[in-house]
């Protein structure tokens, strides 16, 4: 007599597959958890830099009076005499240092004018330094210089008449934004933004 053995898998099938899933919801969920590590700790690495600028101007001179005065700035007749306002601040977690100007290429807002003189230089807070700025022909040049998380720098230029600005810089790593100015006489001018 021989006896024949047979076994069948009576509950394996339906085990084997909730194994299976199992399984592979772990090797997503490590991949997932892995890739998650590796971007936080990236991020942590190099965090985003920052930076907002504004460019306003407002006349030297408001008021009914204004049309009778003559203005010269170091023997130079200015017609329509304006103040403009360029404000940097960097918004980001990091300092934006020297290196991050690409070739030592300075931020540049182009005005547009016969006439510009820088008039003053001025942070936020006060102990921080500002980037170092200048006139080439009515070009402003700001930096290369070190602006410090949360640091607002200003620069007022004397100009003569309406600017229009043009801003250009080749920061790296740094998102740049321009952010519209409204005072209260409603001159503002918002300089649109061009990376080389």
């Amino acid at each position: 007599m021989h006896y024949v053995f047979t076994t069948q898998p009576v509950a394996s099938g339906s085990f084997s597959g909730v194994d299976t899933f199992i399984a592979a919801a772990g090797v997503v969920a490590t991949v997932v958890l892995g890739y998650g590590g590796i971007w936080a700790v990236f991020r942590a690495a190099h965090p985003r830099r920052r930076l907002t600028y504004t460019v306003s101007h407002a006349p030297l001179v408001d008021g009914p009076g204004s049309g009778n005065l003559d203005f010269s700035h170091n023997g130079t007749l200015l017609t329509d005499p304006q103040v403009v306002t360029v404000m940097l601040t960097n918004t980001g977690r990091r300092d934006i240092g020297s290196r991050d100007f690409d070739r030592n290429e300075p931020f540049r807002i182009r005005l547009d004018v016969p006439y510009a003189r820088l008039l003053n230089t001025a942070s936020e807070p006060d102990d921080a330094e500002a980037p170092p700025a200048w006139l080439y022909g009515a070009e402003l040049n700001i930096g290369p210089g070190r602006l410090g998380c949360g640091t607002t720098v200003v620069y007022r230029v004397l100009v003569d008449r309406v600017p229009t600005p043009d801003c250009r810089h080749s920061l790296l790593d740094v998102r740049v934004q321009c952010a519209p100015v409204a005072p209260p006489n409603g001159t503002s001018a918002s300089a649109p933004l061009v990376r080389p």
